[in-house]
């Protein structure tokens, strides 16, 4: 037997005893390494199986940013609905400067997220796409997070009656350009222009994207739409108040008895008072005030008192006219008749001479008066026997006691002259007369005599008139009281010297007033 044929035992062979050591190692590292392996493997198979026997929803899952981890169905859909449905506010903003309206809940303009639907999307990861996908979208998951987005559902309708509602909010009008006059002055206010919602631009952009609104940018765009203002400037009306205003207007009245010209000129204020503003949709105007017009006339006329007057609808014409920059005629003050209660020793000629008031004139105011002590007698008014229209730049002023006459023109004395008037057993009446007529040479039969540039101002008894003259000349050429001028000597005129009749004869027109002073 050869040596290579002698069987080796495992006592005297070293070297196979260590290969097995390490055969056996190895299957033991292999053993730990492959039951290490399986740890994680048989956590997640675990954790799987606990999520998807229990059927909660898997880690890591939110939807809308809600975590729904661990939740069943039925909760996650309650927490979906709470917090979007209840909780969540959104905004509505002006796009023309991002201003924020005011917040509400999305549910109040159509937008909710269905919280069932997006419940059983979160339920559904990790259940419906097979067993090894639906693994890895646990473990995805758990590491990294899986953010669904929910679903949301938009309902037009309830949009449109929510943006109807909040145009009516938002409406801001426009203000038309306007006048204002105060305290004399007329005042323009600027036109501003409005502002309202464009429904149908809104809900239109709120349709576009209605997930992105809700989920994304929390505010529902509202897009307005300026609404012009109808009057855009007032500027015609303000000048048209500005220039009555500014007019000026003046109205004057002539009291003959007195010869006082009285002139009202009304302050801006008070013109500004008779302004009336009208607007209608398109225009403002500017017009008078009748009856503001008429209460400031009628405050001048009772301002001339009781006894006097002038006539309202001449006044109210005279303003207007003065307003549009026309001439207006002076108005005549006339008076009111007055009473008197017959005295003991009155007779009508005493009346007649206190009055200035011929006793023909009185008997016309009191027809069929029984005259005696105590009775009320009717006193013609003091402008009684101013019968023609008066002329009121020019006046003739005599007094008895002077025997004097001055002349006045436009309120200045021009001349003045000497006269004689009637003695005491046929005086001269004192009162307000006016020239009446003009007889170049008046002839009385009465007293056979000649009256030179006779001006006729009043009948002493009816047909038998007294008047301004030259001297006297009898039928027989014999020129009278020329050597007494100065004196009472006539029957009851007024006599000047012969250049002197024939000046006032030709410059004293009929109508021109002659007040006779005692």
């Amino acid at each position: 037997m050869s040596i290579a044929d002698r069987p080796v035992s495992e006592e005297t062979d070293p070297v196979p005893s260590k290969r097995t050591n390490w055969k056996r190692l190895g299957i033991a590292a292999v053993a730990v390494a492959f039951g290490l392996a399986m740890i994680p493997v048989l956590i997640v198979s675990a954790a799987y199986s606990y999520y998807f026997a229990t059927d909660l929803i898997m880690p890591g899952v939110q939807v809308g940013g809600i975590p729904l981890e661990g939740l069943t169905l039925q909760q996650a859909s309650a927490v979906m609905d709470l917090v979007w449905n209840v909780e969540v506010r959104i905004q509505a903003i002006d796009l023309t400067d991002a201003s924020p309206y005011w917040e509400f809940a999305p549910s109040e303009i159509g937008l909710r997220v269905d919280a069932n639907a997006s419940a059983q999307l979160a339920h559904a990861h990790g259940r419906d796409a097979g067993l090894i996908h639906s693994v890895r979208q646990m473990i995805d998951g758990w590491f990294n997070g899986c953010a669904l987005q929910p679903y949301v559902t938009f309902d037009s309708n309830i949009a449109l009656q929510a943006i109807e509602t909040w145009a009516d909010v938002l409406h801001i009008p426009a203000t038309n350009a306007d006048l204002i006059v105060q305290d004399g002055e007329s005042i323009q206010v600027a036109a501003q222009e409005g502002r309202s919602l464009d429904v149908e631009a809104t809900l239109g952009l709120l349709a576009a994207d209605p997930t992105s609104v809700l989920l994304k940018y929390r505010f529902v765009p509202l897009v307005m739409k300026p609404v012009e203002p109808t009057i855009g400037d007032v500027d015609q009306a303000a000048s048209e108040a500005e220039r009555l205003i500014a007019s000026q207007p003046s109205l004057q009245a002539f009291d003959p008895v007195t010869g006082e010209l009285i002139t009202w000129t009304p302050t801006r204020t008070e013109i500004a008072s008779w302004l009336q503003i009208e607007r209608t949709p398109a225009e403002v105007h500017v017009h008078l005030d009748s009856q503001r017009l008429s209460d400031y006339v009628q405050s001048l006329n009772a301002s001339l008192g009781a006894e006097r007057s002038f006539d309202l609808e001449a006044a109210n014409t005279a303003v207007m006219q003065e307003l549009q920059g026309e001439d207006s005629e002076t108005l005549l003050i006339r008076y009111q008749p007055r009473s008197y209660v017959i005295q003991r020793g009155d007779s009508l000629i005493t009346i007649s001479l206190k009055y200035g008031i011929p006793y023909w004139k009185l008997r016309e105011y009191n027809p069929g008066m029984v005259f005696a002590t105590g009775v009320t007698m009717v006193i013609p008014p003091k402008d009684a026997m101013l019968s023609i229209p008066v002329v009121m730049n020019k006046r003739i002023v005599i007094s008895i006691s002077q025997q004097r006459m001055w002349l006045y023109q436009d309120g200045e004395m021009i001349d003045n002259h000497v006269v004689s008037t009637g003695i005491p057993s046929s005086p001269t009446m004192a009162g307000i007369f006016q020239i009446t007529s003009h007889v170049l040479n008046a002839y009385a039969s009465r007293w056979d005599l000649y009256m030179p540039h006779f001006l006729g101002i009043y009948e002493a008894t009816p047909y038998l008139e007294n008047g301004i003259h030259g001297l006297p000349l009898l039928s027989s050429g014999v020129r009278l009281w020329a050597s007494v001028l100065g004196q009472p000597a006539s029957y009851g005129c007024i006599i000047l010297d012969l250049q002197a009749a024939e000046q006032v004869y030709n410059w004293a027109d009929d109508g021109v007033v002659v007040e006779i002073q005692r």
